[in-house]
């Protein structure tokens, strides 16, 4: 896929769903680097969950980082944990750039399944819980149901992507 632009993917959802996994070879498809924010900055991010204030949000703000310095390059894939809409408005407007939002959708009981099998490090039963509680289910997003193979996952997002930019 060739185009002008750089791209800028970002991957949103409870964890569990397989943002990471999606991403990374998502990232890899288009050449550029992916990063998992929440793995990242995952000091800011339970800090923050505990703030609710988004002004002081120290985790958005490194996410706003180092999405700016990526796009100065080539571009990125990102995966978070952006689960409210308050959120992902704050990182659209300090980036000020075309943002490609991929929900990955599921049910709580979908989700717990795949924690089950170990597909979520570091998650439990009550954060996925707290997850579900805070997520804001974003309107304008790709949305991607998690219980398609993950290739037909990754496919899905590169022909958006295809179909969007030509």
């Amino acid at each position: 896929m060739s185009r002008k632009d750089k791209f800028t993917v970002v991957l949103v959802g409870v964890c569990g769903t397989g943002k990471s996994v999606v991403g990374e070879k998502v990232a890899k498809k288009l050449d550029i680097p992916f990063f998992d924010a929440d793995a990242l900055f995952s000091e800011q991010l339970v800090a923050d969950k505990e703030n609710t204030n988004t002004e002081s949000n120290t985790w958005l703000s490194a996410i706003t980082s180092l999405v700016n310095e990526q796009y100065t390059k080539d571009g990125c894939v990102v995966s978070c944990s952006i689960l409210k809409k308050e959120q992902r408005l704050q990182l659209a407007k300090n980036l000020n750039l075309n943002i490609d939002w991929v929900f990955m959708n599921g049910t709580y009981d979908e989700v717990n399944q795949r924690i089950d099998k170990g597909h979520a490090k570091h998650q439990t039963e009550s954060s996925l819980e707290s997850d579900f509680e805070l997520l804001e289910i974003p309107k304008r997003a790709l949305t991607i149901d998690i219980t398609h193979s993950e290739q037909d996952i990754v496919d899905t997002i590169l022909k958006y992507l295809a179909r969007k930019y030509g």
